[in-house]
């Protein structure tokens, strides 16, 4: 082999390394932000809401989401099937996972768990992990599958204006799963992509008789409504306006307790910061007898730690805030 060869032959190889090396700086983060309404008004739990001239409250809104699909640089569909995200009402940042992606174009995702993974059991996924254990609960136990959304409130039975009455759809079983409308029209770019979507919780629980619900963990005509309510009543708005800092700091901190198991609640909050912050539980009388340190803000924060019954308070903190809550077990 000649010099000129050697030469061209090694520039072969370089160019190679340069576009191998281009492809893995060309990873980009995918982010999703899900601002939940309910009919135009910020949705908080426990907040009385009117919904078609009858009140009602909210104490849980939880649902899957699954088989992502984005569409980006001039047609190119990848498909994301690793992708789970379990929505709460109270938190508005999820993490997508990273492709590699110069320019955003559309997305599509389902509601609901897909067939195999809804029949794989909780106890396939790591703790933290979106198909994991929930507390509150988000599967009714292997084969059955898990809850694709679960809704639970109070609704006025009486026309008192007051809600009063509970009630709770858990939507479960493989023909509920529900292809969301596609999103198109999308012109993301850099870095990191995060993709706005306003949710109007009012929307999937439209044209439903919630006096009547009860308790219903099926797969119902109450929760096939819910399904279709999905699309037909427009429940994923993508806003092109993202949430900013300012925006976020100027809004007050929502903290409520689920009392699904009131031996061991379950609170879910949404803090006026966007820094970590350090979680500590006190008894009355002062004492620490549960601690996390650097939380996300907005979560939904399990006692994991068998407690006596009695009140305690739950401290969130770091250097630019503090918020308290008082909250009770009972066992």
């Amino acid at each position: 082999m000649n010099l000129s060869m050697l030469f061209n032959t090694k520039n072969s190889i370089f160019g190679v390394l340069v576009v191998s090396s281009g492809l893995s700086l060309a990873q980009t983060d995918i982010n999703m932000t899900l601002e939940h309404h309910f009919e135009g008004a910020p949705f908080t739990y426990g907040t009385t809401y009117d919904l078609n001239g009858t009140a009602v409250s909210l104490t849980r809104v939880q649902y899957y989401l699954s088989g992502f699909e984005i569409t980006h640089d001039g047609g190119t569909i990848t498909t994301m099937p690793d992708t789970y995200v379990l929505g709460s009402g109270n938190i508005s940042n999820y993490t997508l996972g990273n492709e590699i992606v110069t320019n955003l174009e559309g997305i599509n995702f389902d509601l609901g768990v897909d067939y195999a993974t809804n029949h794989m059991g909780t106890s396939s996924w790591p703790s933290g992990h979106p198909l994991s254990s929930q507390s509150p609960s988000m599967d009714w136990s292997w084969p059955s599958g898990y809850f694709f959304w679960v809704f639970e409130g109070l609704v006025d039975d009486n026309g008192d204006g007051t809600p009063n009455k509970y009630f709770g759809l858990s939507g479960i079983g493989d023909p509920l799963l529900t292809s969301v409308n596609s999103f198109t029209g999308i012109n993301a770019t850099g870095g990191t992509i995060t993709l706005p979507f306003q949710v109007n919780v009012a929307d999937w629980i439209k044209n439903l008789n919630l006096v009547s619900v009860g308790a219903d963990h099926s797969g119902s005509a109450n929760n096939v409504q819910v399904g279709d309510n999905t699309n037909d009543e427009t429940v994923f708005t993508f806003n092109s306006a993202i949430l900013s800092l300012d925006e976020k700091m100027e809004t007050k901190s929502e903290i409520y307790a689920n009392y699904e198991l009131p031996y061991a609640p379950t609170i879910f909050y949404n803090l006026a910061t966007m820094d970590h912050v350090d979680i500590k539980i006190y008894s009355m009388t002062g004492a620490v007898v549960l601690e996390s340190d650097d939380q996300n803000f907005e979560g939904n924060y399990f006692i994991r730690k068998e407690l006596e019954s009695g009140s305690y308070i739950i401290v969130f903190s770091n250097g630019n805030l503090e918020e308290s809550f008082k909250f009770i077990v009972q066992k």
